[in-house]
């Protein structure tokens, strides 16, 4: 839908094209093609989630309408410096904040569009759907290309209670573990899956304020594995926490730990120790957007050497609330005990 509008503003005569980060979820890829819309990719700056602004400057080209700033695992891209690039360009900027919660742009007056998801896994776990958020200056234009998207009524009734019951019984550890080792489910497997139709969902404004109620209330977890993990540094480890630019970020919860290891090696031998210790380890995407499976061929460079060695070296680690400082304990001793092996 943010891409929908993107389109309407600037109206080119050719093809569409939306800039997005080399190493992403393919759902960014889906969302573009949807609109008829071209995707093309920019690599990061080494050891970051962050686009690089050299390489972003010589991808916008007369018929770019939107650029898609990720904040990828909690931490928010550079927006500042991405809605500078916009504004000399004539791009709207659309920041991807699935992953954030509260977004970045909240406090700035600096995406165009904000995209929230409410899906599992995210912030503000609602078991699906989500937000698109609008600067008033776009609201009008915006009116109208979402009037074209179907709506559905979403209502809370014994069945959607009864879903939420059983969702929440398979999120836990134990049952979440079988539910992965199932064939067929391919549960933390990233594919490309084309998208059909996009919906509006009118969700009750009492759902969606209860699990911002209840995101609050959570403990930024991530802190304790800041304080515990120091000693992976010496052994080459990064900690992508300490690259946040926004000055509040640390207090903010995050749903995941992420931390780079020195080698894909280092990193595959870590992952594997965790996930025996019963620490829900996670490379999370694993490889850039052209070799996720299914992932249509996406033209531009031949290669994403900095986004390639970022999805090599990085793992993350759970920060849900049912993470105790036992949890962080282990993790810490796993992880200093196999980074020297």
């Amino acid at each position: 839908m943010a891409i929908a509008i993107a389109i309407a503003k600037k109206n080119t005569a050719k093809t569409p094209e939306v800039i997005l980060p080399a190493y992403g979820c393919p759902d960014l890829v889906a969302a573009v093609l949807a609109q008829e819309a071209k995707p093309v990719l920019v690599d990061l700056v080494p050891g970051a989630p962050f686009m690089d602004l050299e390489q972003l400057k010589k991808a916008i080209s007369s018929t770019t309408v939107a650029l898609v700033g990720v904040g990828l695992l909690g931490i928010p891209e550079r927006l500042d410096r991405l809605s500078q690039l916009c504004q000399d360009s004539g791009v709207t900027l659309i920041e991807d904040s699935a992953q954030c919660f509260p977004p970045a742009s909240n406090r700035r007056q600096w995406a165009d569009l904000i995209v929230l998801s409410f899906g599992r896994g995210k912030p503000v776990n609602l078991m699906g759907g989500g937000a698109l958020l609008v600067r008033r200056n776009n609201l009008a234009l915006a009116k109208q290309i979402l009037e074209q998207f179907p709506l559905l009524e979403m209502k809370i009734g014994l069945g959607w209670k009864v879903k939420r019951m059983v969702f929440n019984l398979f999120l836990r550890r134990f049952p979440y573990f079988l539910l992965e080792k199932l064939p067929g489910l391919d549960i933390g497997e990233t594919k490309f899956r084309a998208l059909e139709e996009a919906r509006r969902v009118a969700l009750p404004e009492q759902l969606v304020f209860s699990g911002i109620h209840q995101f609050r209330k959570r403990l930024p977890i991530h802190r304790s594995y800041l304080a515990q993990l120091q000693l992976l540094k010496q052994a080459g480890w990064d900690f992508l926490d300490e690259e946040t630019p926004s000055s509040n970020a640390q207090s903010v919860p995050r749903n995941r730990f992420a931390i780079l290891a020195p080698s894909a090696h280092k990193r595959d031998l870590a992952e594997r120790a965790l996930n025996r210790a019963g620490i829900g380890a996670s490379s999370f995407y694993r490889c850039i957007l052209p070799e996720i499976d299914g992932v249509p061929e996406i033209t531009g460079a031949s290669s994403y050497p900095n986004a390639r060695k970022f999805s090599d070296r990085l793992l993350t680690l759970p920060c849900h609330e049912d993470v105790t400082e036992a949890d962080i304990a282990l993790a810490a001793e796993v992880l200093i005990r196999s980074s020297q092996d």
